[in-house]
Parts: structure tokens; sequence; C-alpha cells
């Protein structure tokens, strides 16, 4: 396929040094040193949606020959968050994933550019793992902000169409008009500064909505968690 750099990655187990096999998981392809979506591709040229589900843990995708690398956000099939960012097409074509730690940070892009549109809910691909207690700000629940919006704010939560979901349920209405690493504001679905537990409601998709009039906001969410 002309004009196009193919990427071939198989995510792997630190500890037993085997290729991960297992169905699921999901990867946000961003371009390099931003958390916009990078355009896929398949093998025919085709758009693929971004993020990828891997196939037994593997990774394959295009991008224009233009992209000069790719950072990559991904959700193994056990619930391991790894981010590795300037990937280039030769490589690497591992992915290690420590499947011994329990405790995790999902590290998830958001930006307008790839958002639903003003005051919209958005899916961002990922889900929170089942079963998982996922943290709220006294153990860093919170965003990482890399492009400032004066006065506009966001809401985490897990998709407000799934049963048991709430826009905001994670974080509630914080600030991206600051640079840097903040602290979130509880949403709903942590009880009395608890853990939310996953296995508590059927929604597990997790979702964000910038306020209205967002058009230069862009940063990472940022959600601590224990594996169970």
């Amino acid at each position: 396929m002309a004009n196009k750099l193919e990427y071939r990655i198989q995510l792997k187990d630190a500890v037993l040094g085997t290729s991960i096999i297992a169905a699921g998981g999901k990867c946000h392809v961003a371009t390099a040193g931003s958390p916009d979506k990078a355009t896929l591709y398949d093998k025919d040229g085709a758009a693929l949606a971004n993020p990828i589900t891997p196939t037994r843990g593997f990774l394959n995708f295009f991008v224009d020959d233009t992209v000069a690398s790719v950072d990559l956000y991904v959700m193994a099939p056990g619930g391991q968050f790894v981010v590795q960012a300037g990937v280039v097409a030769s490589g690497p074509n591992e992915i290690l994933v420590d499947t011994a730690n329990k405790r995790q940070l999902m590290k998830i892009p958001f930006s307008y550019v790839d958002d639903a549109g003003d005051a919209t809910e958005t899916d961002t691909g990922f889900d929170v793992p089942n079963p998982a207690q996922v943290l709220d700000r006294l153990h860093g629940a919170g965003l990482y902000v890399t492009a400032i919006d004066a006065t506009e704010t966001i809401d985490v939560g897990i998709l407000s169409t799934e049963s048991g979901g709430d826009a905001n349920g994670l974080l509630a209405a914080d600030s991206v008009g600051t640079l840097g690493v903040r602290i979130g504001t509880n949403g709903a679905l942590y009880s009395s500064n608890a853990p939310h537990a996953s296995d508590a409601v059927t929604g597990k998709s997790i979702s964000y909505t910038l306020t209205a009039g967002s058009d230069t906001a862009k940063g990472f969410i940022l959600l601590p968690y224990n594996l169970v």
C-alpha cells in the first residue's frame, strides 16, 4: 500500500516472557507528543476505528508516511495499562506488560479535536476492567492538562447510556484552564471517598464531556485502580 507505514506489535507478558494471546484490550494510537488520535488504516487502505482492539494481543495498523512516530496508550486484555511513547514503524515490535502488578494507572487521552461535540459525552473506547476498584482523588484521580481552555471544564465518568452509568461519576466539573497535573473532584460513583467497584454496575465504558465552547482543551485523564 503506497505512502503508508505498517505497525506490527505484540503484547508480551513481562513476568512469564510469553506472548499475550487473550482476547480483549484497547489501544489509543496518538500522534507523537499529542493526545490527538492518529488516522489509522487497515492493509487494504480502509479507515480503522481508533482506539483499536488487539487480536490475540497483536496490534496491526497503518499510518500515513508523513507520521514519523506514534504514542500508544494500551489497555491489555488482563486490565493492565501501558504507555509506549515515540514508537516508529520499525519498532519496538513488542510491548511488555507487567501482569504481576495489581496497582495500575489509566492515562486516557482527551482532546477537543476528537470529542463528540460541544457538551456531548464522548466514549473514550476504554472500559474499566472487571473486577477492579477505581480509586478516587485521594489516590491521584485527576487530569494532566497539556493545552488549556480558559473557563472550560471536563466531566469524566461511566457512559450515561449504560446501566448504572454517570457522565460525571468519576471526575466532576474539573477545570482545564491550568496546565499540568491536577487533582480531580470526586464524582458520585465514589461514595464517601470509597473506591468505585466495577462490578457494582453494569456500565463499564469510560467517557468524558467537555463544556460547550471548548476549542483548545487537551490532555489526559488519570484514573488509578486496583485489579482484583
